[in-house]
């Protein structure tokens, strides 16, 4: 059963957050005002640190313990147009903090000022950086939303470009097909967040033109022979419902070790909203033992 902070949480996105705009232009404006931080307020818990620094040419933030045993790169969501690390200092704490990690939150380049391959070669310029820094300790890859499909498209650029993968790596509702999808309409009304039409004009602002079935946009399309081990997390409710499972399916047929995590009636990526709802304090434990299990 769904907690009551949840549905509470749930009534309080789809206010906030789905909304229906005329143009791209006014959807891209509402994500950004809808999601941003009114007042920052450092939600990292103690025993952790941020920073800002600029890797690869690209703004981002550490979040370090005193002693790291592993490194996470952590790229965040927005429908590729907006959002920000800071917004993750909460999460990405807890996760530093719980796995004894350092974890860099690149700030990706964004649509429609910066549209499709921006956001990608970014982050793959970034992972180049940290994932030569690293030799013997663990390395791990995670995003959610955009910053999964980013996650996931990374990989698959590391492994076509003969970099040395993550040892393991966690997506949270990625967005991995922005050709057409059953669920996006099939939970246009269940979604608390996007409705279809919402989510079409932000993949045309995205992509300004690019092929939608190229892998590097829509990475279930890809070749996922020697990928890591993959976490997935996915609402049975949200619009990106199928995305998830596409990637689950087609890591599987490669053999690759696959845990999903999926709830019937969360709002979209819920894990990140630690500690304001039960189900992603639970969910935390078991994202932490999916790390602890290959590192």
């Amino acid at each position: 059963m769904t907690s009551i902070s949840a549905r509470i949480l749930k009534t309080a996105v789809r206010t906030m957050v789905k909304k229906k705009k005329k143009t791209p232009e006014k959807m891209v404006a509402h994500l950004r005002n809808a999601i941003s931080l009114p007042g920052f307020v450092d939600l990292s818990p103690s025993g952790v640190k941020t920073r800002e620094e600029t890797i690869a040419g690209v703004e981002g933030y550490w979040i370090e313990v005193p002693k790291p045993d592993m490194q996470i790169m952590y790229i965040h969501g927005g429908g590729f147009v907006a959002g920000e690390p800071r917004m993750y200092f909460g999460f990405c704490g807890q996760l530093a903090k719980r796995l004894n990690a350092n974890i860099y939150l690149p700030n990706y380049r964004k649509a429609p000022e910066f549209p499709y391959p921006a956001a990608p070669d970014d982050c793959i310029e970034v992972y180049k950086v940290l994932r030569d820094s690293v030799s013997a300790q663990p390395f791990i890859l995670g995003g959610d939303s955009a910053g999964g499909n980013l996650a996931l498209v990374t990989m698959l650029r590391a492994k076509d470009e003969g970099l040395k993968l993550p040892d393991c790596a966690m997506v949270l509702s990625p967005a991995t097909d922005v050709t057409e999808v059953y669920s996006r309409q099939a939970n246009n009304q269940s979604d608390d967040m996007f409705y279809y039409d919402s989510i079409s004009q932000l993949t045309d602002v995205y992509l300004d033109g690019a092929d939608p079935s190229d892998p590097y946009v829509s990475p279930s399309k890809g070749d996922f022979k020697g990928l890591p081990p993959l976490l997935i997390t996915v609402s049975e409710a949200e619009s990106l419902r199928d995305d998830s499972y596409k990637v689950k399916a087609k890591a599987e047929q490669e053999g690759i070790p696959v845990e999903m995590i999926s709830r019937k009636n969360m709002p979209h990526v819920w894990p990140i909203m630690y500690p304001m709802i039960p189900e992603a304090r639970q969910d935390m434990k078991r994202i932490v033992s999916f790390v602890e299990s290959y590192t």
